[in-house]
């Protein structure tokens, strides 16, 4: 029989009896997890599969293990992780963002591997489609060009006047030309001028904030992309220096001090990742199991940081706000 059969035997008698802790006297599962970028700025994600899990019956250390690899948001170092982790012959991976689910599947077409949250699974062909996903990798995708487009709406909401907005990203994201074509899309339909940059590290940000002075912008746009996410102070300080309304991808950069966020919560995504990775160890296949999309997003304004700028964001936005940092 094969491995992943005698798993799926010993789940569904081990679960089916009490719970994922009713595996604690057979084999644990084990659980590889990657991820593109920094742990000390990421963590607060990954938190969220491991509480997942709890609330499905598992306990590490008790009836499953995990073991996880941060690529330090080296792009060049996927590969080797993915490698070492593919060769612990782990029962299912689970990768963020969506490049770290193929270096994944590049090692292996047989391994389960789940998206924690990413896009760009079909551009990729990590995918066939939504539905049926039809290989070895399934999981959840971000609405980028969705998101792109609400960012810009809450910008001139918060500040009408601003005519000529940067976008930031790094050029290296999966989904970077959806993301671009749905900025592009809601400016025009906005009439905002954009001034597009790029910046794949912390030292590129001094090009950046040259750019956006040069050419008078007037607002900024932090556009969903992982590999910004681990410098999130850096970016947030760029903003704060050049003194422009800004509105960030993700809910981290308000916590940092970011003026406005628009997202999903990704921990939440990370949370919800836990349900696929317990079909999988039950047996089910990722070719048959649908890629969700999320449905919910939070808008958090931190208003200690408007107050700094002299920003006074409209009513109409705050009672909009799902959570204001005082």
């Amino acid at each position: 029989m094969e491995r992943r059969c005698v798993l799926s035997t010993l789940l569904a008698m081990g679960l089916a009896s009490g719970g994922g802790a009713a595996l604690a006297q057979q084999r644990q599962p084990l659980i590889v997890v990657l991820i593109h970028g920094k742990e000390s700025s990421l963590r607060g994600r990954l938190a969220g599969l491991p509480e997942g899990l709890r609330e499905l019956g598992y306990v590490e250390g008790r009836n499953y293990r995990m073991e996880v690899r941060w690529s330090d948001n080296r792009v060049e170092r996927l590969p080797m992780l993915a490698r070492e982790l593919v060769a612990k012959r782990p029962d299912v991976a689970v990768g963020f963002p969506v490049i770290s689910a193929q270096a994944l599947q590049r090692e292996s077409k047989t391994l389960p591997i789940v998206i924690a949250s990413g896009a760009g699974a079909q551009r990729l062909g990590l995918i066939s489609s939504f539905a049926r996903p039809g290989g070895n990798v399934t999981g959840l995708e971000n609405q980028l060009d969705e998101l792109a487009a609400k960012q810009l709406e809450f910008l001139k909401e918060i500040a009408p006047d601003a005519k000529r907005v940067m976008t930031l990203s790094s050029g290296l994201g999966a989904a970077e030309p959806d993301v671009r074509e749905g900025s592009r899309t809601a400016a025009k339909a906005l009439g905002v001028a954009l001034i597009e940059a790029l910046a794949d590290s912390p030292a590129k940000l001094a090009q950046a904030s040259q750019i956006c002075e040069r050419e008078k912008c007037e607002a900024l746009v932090v556009l969903l992309d992982p590999n910004v996410s681990s410098f999130r102070l850096e970016i947030v300080g760029m903003a704060a220096s050049l003194r422009i309304p800004a509105v960030y991808p993700t809910l981290e950069f308000t916590d940092d001090g970011g003026l406005v966020a628009y997202s999903t919560d990704v921990r939440r995504q990370f949370r919800r990742a836990a349900t696929y990775v317990d079909r999988i160890l039950r047996g089910a296949k990722p070719a048959d199991l649908p890629v969700e999309r999320p449905t919910t997003f939070e808008l958090v304004i931190n208003l200690k940081t408007a107050r700094a700028l002299g920003i006074r964001i409209p009513q109409s936005v705050l009672v909009r706000a799902d959570r204001l940092i005082e």
